[in-house]
Formats: structure tokens, C-alpha cells, sequence
């Protein structure tokens, strides 16, 4: 959570899995019947949206979607006094630098289009996961 690498991990995170607009959304509810996929369908599409991080830049305009999201999350965890006081505690504790609550945000916005293609390269690699199936009982009073 320390390093630069974690926030840019936070808008890789945001870009894939982040909302109806994010990219693994899109893919495996709009344009395609979720029940029909199978577990294998979906760590290939998970690896297809991968692999178009690590290869091609995101587009500007998708950039600035990300930096208005990102600020309006900073904007509104500081709303309120208790926001502020939890911002406060944690950048004390992690950072030991309570003014990140001033400057936090500007961490964010500095984060280029190549930081994140580099950062997809440098840690989203099928050798640096965990892959969990949780399947249902299909009987529900099973234990």
C-alpha cells in the first residue's frame, strides 16, 4: 500500500473489475450470457484484458475517466469529519505523513497511461495468482 506501484495496481484493479463500466464487466455480462461461461471462459477472458493492459496503452480519454474517479472517491472519503479522521488515522499509520490527505490525490492524477501498462507487465503475470473456484452446494441445507 506504501508504494507508487500499489496505486497504479488500485486503477488496474478500478479498470477491469470496477462497476458496470469496467472492462471484465463488460465482457462477461453485456456482451456475452454469464451462465453459459464456464471457469475456463472466464480466466480466458480475465487473461484477454490482461494481456490488452500489458500490450496497448488505455485510451485518454479512459485515463481521464480514471483520475475523475479516483477524485471523486479522495472528494468524498473527506466529506465528513469522520472521513477525515479515518484518512488522517490510516496516512498516519501506513505513511506516517498525515499531510498525504493534501496531496494524496495528486499521486493519482500523475499516473500515466505507460505506468500502467508496465505495471500489468510487472505483476499480472499467470505465474503470480491464485486461482479460487467456489462452487455451491447445490443442496442448501448441506453443511
Amino acid at each position: 500500500m506504501k508504494t507508487r506501484d500499489a496505486r497504479v495496481l488500485d486503477m488496474i484493479s478500478t479498470i477491469l473489475s470496477d462497476g458496470k463500466s469496467s472492462r471484465l464487466y463488460k465482457k462477461t455480462v453485456d456482451d456475452v450470457c454469464p451462465s453459459s461461461f464456464t471457469s475456463e471462459d472466464l480466466l480466458k477472458e480475465i487473461d484477454d484484458e490482461i494481456l490488452k493492459l500489458q500490450t496497448e496503452l488505455i485510451s485518454e480519454k479512459d485515463l481521464q475517466k480514471l483520475e475523475n474517479k479516483f477524485e471523486n472517491q479522495f472528494v468524498n472519503s473527506n466529506s465528513t469529519v469522520e472521513g477525515v479522521a479515518d484518512n488522517l488515522a490510516t496516512y498516519y499509520l501506513l505513511y506516517k505523513d498525515v499531510n498525504l490527505i493534501n496531496t494524496e490525490i495528486e499521486i493519482y492524477r500523475s499516473i500515466t497511461r505507460e505506468e500502467i501498462r508496465d505495471v500489468a507487465k510487472k505483476y499480472l503475470n499467470p505465474n503470480q495468482r491464485l486461482l479460487l473456484n467456489y462452487i455451491p452446494t447445490k443442496d442448501k441445507t448441506q453443511n
